[in-house]
């Protein structure tokens, strides 16, 4: 292979590289004016990140994160829930495709599709803290993730 193939290839990946972030970026900020333009009382706080996610504190304990996964590439969207000793656990995944859509069927343009699709991966979250708070128990995230999973596979 000569040095122009190379090149040829190198540019051709780092064009790609750079369409899949606009389209995360995009994403990002669609998500988060989703959230702060909602009427809606979600109890969602937009929290300081560290580059490439974006954290929302919930009900002042949970915090969740979306991320790209951490691979070269990745086309997966990522949501993990965390509580304030550390528990972490992943909820959700999406598809981010170079055109813009998420999971083939919402643009990354349009914030209220942004968000309802958001709401729907984190949906199980609230489910389980719902059923716990309306039950006096105390909520294990382990026992959220495992209700929330099992729910969804009913």
């Amino acid at each position: 292979m000569t040095i122009w193939e190379i090149s040829e290839k190198a540019d051709y990946i780092a064009q790609r590289h750079h369409q899949l972030q606009e389209q995360w970026h995009l994403y990002c900020n669609a998500l988060v004016q989703g959230i702060t333009l909602s009427k809606a009382r979600l109890h969602h706080a937009v929290s300081c990140a560290a580059q490439g996610d974006m954290r929302f504190v919930l009900f002042d304990h949970f915090t969740i994160y979306v991320t790209l996964a951490d691979t070269f590439n990745s086309h997966t969207i990522e949501y993990y829930v965390e509580t304030k000793e550390g528990e972490k656990e992943r909820i959700a995944q999406a598809e981010l495709m170079a055109d813009g859509m998420v999971d083939g069927h919402v643009s990354n343009r349009d914030r209220q599709q942004v968000l309802e699709h958001y709401l729907e991966k984190i949906a199980p979250v609230y489910n389980g803290l719902y059923a716990a708070v309306e039950h006096d128990l105390p909520v294990n995230l382990r026992q959220l993730i495992a209700t929330s999973t099992s729910a969804s596979v009913a």
